[in-house]
């Protein structure tokens, strides 16, 4: 998956995730608290991302999150070895 790919996939799970906010109005710059994400949402949220993306966030990693673009560049950081060489 590519970044692009990515970024999009966050953002519809993030705006699943919240349902008062419209996926429309979310960037990756949209910060966390902006999206009404107090810090227990935000530890639900990555629970949640970690089963949906397949990644594992670290304690001392996340505590500098602070917008989408940091889960963004965690997965494209993290994302297992690509298939997408199939023949």
């Amino acid at each position: 998956m590519n970044t692009e790919n990515i970024e999009t996939k966050v953002i519809e799970f993030i705006a699943s995730k919240v349902e008062e906010v419209d996926a429309s109005t979310i960037t990756p710059e949209s910060e966390f608290e902006a999206l009404g994400l107090d810090s227990m949402d935000r530890v639900q949220l990555l629970f949640d991302a970690e089963e949906t993306f397949g990644v594992t966030f670290e304690d001392d990693e996340v505590k500098g999150f602070h917008c989408v673009k940091d889960i963004i560049d965690h997965i494209s950081s993290h994302q297992p070895a690509s298939s997408s060489n199939n023949s």
